[in-house]
């Protein structure tokens, strides 16, 4: 049986425990009521010895169910509760991490990276049943991840893995050779990129020379391995000068060379060519919401060939904690409360 979590992910099932052995700390809820309904009794009494009022029968029965709740919220915690989505197939980010990725109008904005990692950020945490890769490229290219379903170690990548200046001198943008190292790396290494059937591009696309010529092999490639590439246009309708930095800090003066300021210009002719022969979809970085339905409804079939086989697994002990913290809090407050009234 699955179902659809609000994220849209479809989950296998209820929810599960890693370690359900912790379930042997609910023995330890016996002791704590009988301590509650001791301290009761003996505030009754002391009361009755002082000829006071003492609290009301429901009090006690309150802090006992609160006591209750805090120690069986926590022992689920312990427990280690999650659900499981349904297997799907993967998909590898390919970002453009060269020199032009830094344009921008003045320090005051994101650069082409910037809102490229956005573009991922919010693709990634709108599938979390997903298992993500990234490369990264500028004249050469490499994977920066591993595969995997571990979304707290890719937003960790975003962050602060992907940077202009990543590989030496990142001064060209090569994206033949980046598919090319996709498709090889499926091919090579089948045990972890073997599920891989969609690559997204990031990039500006901005390329010299015969583009078209040096694109014909890895889009051979690419076929032979199975792998359809969705491009993702960075960059604005006009040209971008590139704001220069110094000692790692942007300052608002431009580059420039032999007098001439450097100017970005979004090659979308590029990048919808790619899309185009490799069987993907062309999209501009506003359209996020786009990309992951096609991913969503891809990763849907893939879940269908698989079924039956477990998937990646999101911990929710997050909620049971809300639980234990909320009945700990009603459970302190309650006293001084009674205090007060």
């Amino acid at each position: 049986m699955s179902c659809t979590s609000l994220s849209g992910a479809r989950v296998s099932g209820p929810v599960q425990f890693a370690l359900p052995q912790a379930f042997l700390l609910l023995v330890l809820i016996v002791p704590v009521i009988l301590v509650l309904r001791r301290s009761a009794r003996l505030a009754r009494a002391s009361a009755a010895a002082l000829q006071g009022q003492g609290p009301e029968p429901a009090y006690f029965m309150a802090r006992m169910v609160l006591g209750g709740l805090l120690m069986a919220a926590l022992t689920v915690v312990a427990a280690r509760p999650y659900v499981a989505y349904e297997k799907s197939a993967s998909f590898v980010f390919v970002v453009d991490v060269s020199r032009s990725m830094q344009a921008r109008y003045s320090c005051s904005e994101p650069t082409f990276l910037e809102r490229a990692r956005r573009v991922i950020r919010d693709t990634v945490d709108a599938l979390p049943e997903a298992s993500v890769g990234i490369f990264a490229f500028d004249r050469f290219a490499f994977p920066v991840t591993q595969q995997t379903t571990d979304h707290a170690y890719i937003a960790d990548v975003i962050e602060h893995g992907l940077y202009v200046g990543l590989m030496l001198e990142a001064t060209q943008t090569e994206i033949a050779n980046a598919l090319s190292v996709v498709a090889a790396k499926k091919r090579r290494l089948p045990e972890i990129y073997g599920d891989v059937t969609h690559a997204i591009l990031l990039s500006d696309g901005h390329v010299s020379g015969d583009f078209r010529r040096r694109l014909q092999e890895p889009f051979a490639q690419l076929a032979d391995a199975g792998i359809k590439v969705s491009t993702v246009g960075i960059g604005n309708p006009e040209a971008t000068p590139i704001a220069d930095t110094v000692s790692g800090q942007c300052v608002n003066q431009l580059v420039e060379v032999s007098g001439d300021t450097v100017k970005i210009p979004l090659r979308a002719d590029i990048l919808k060519l790619i899309a185009t022969e490799t069987g993907g979809s062309y999209y501009t970085e506003t359209e996020t919401g786009r990309l992951v339905e096609e991913l969503r409804a891809e990763l849907t079939r893939g879940s269908v060939a698989d079924a039956g086989s477990g998937g990646p697994r999101r911990d929710v002990s997050n909620i049971f904690l809300a639980i234990a913290t909320l009945a700990l809090l009603g459970f302190v407050y309650m006293p001084v409360r009674f205090a007060k009234t």
